[in-house]
């Protein structure tokens, strides 16, 4: 599998994703400095996979999806989607940005467009 260091947004994303409480969150933010991207989800898409290495200390949370949501609105504030974390094996596994639209995003939000709720 190859890897590429984590780009700035993407590091930005979720470490506002990651501040929000929950269980496991303070261990997955220590993965977010040493994840990287280990897949692109489609050429044009801003979703990833994730990469951590086994060495970093594993979160105590259950295999999926997390219960942390990051509503996405534009600069006009209409809603364009939702950021979502996945984890696996209690480390960061994916980014997911979710849109509703047409048109799929190609770039992730700027984080002061972001909405953080634990459900």
């Amino acid at each position: 599998m190859t890897t590429e260091c984590l780009p700035a947004p993407s590091r930005r994303l979720l470490t506002k994703l990651l501040a929000a409480e929950f269980p496991g969150a303070a261990e997955l933010r220590g993965q977010v400095a040493e994840a990287r991207v280990a897949r692109h989800w489609g050429a044009a898409s801003a979703s990833v996979d994730l990469a951590v290495p086994s060495r970093v200390r594993a979160a105590p949370v259950e295999d999926g999806l997390l219960p942390v949501v990051g509503t996405v609105r534009d600069g006009s504030g209409e809603l364009v989607g939702e950021l979502l974390v996945w984890v696996s094996g209690g480390r960061l596994s994916a980014l997911e940005f979710t849109w509703y639209g047409d048109a799929a995003p190609a770039e992730l939000p700027e984080p002061g467009l972001v909405t953080v709720t634990v459900e």
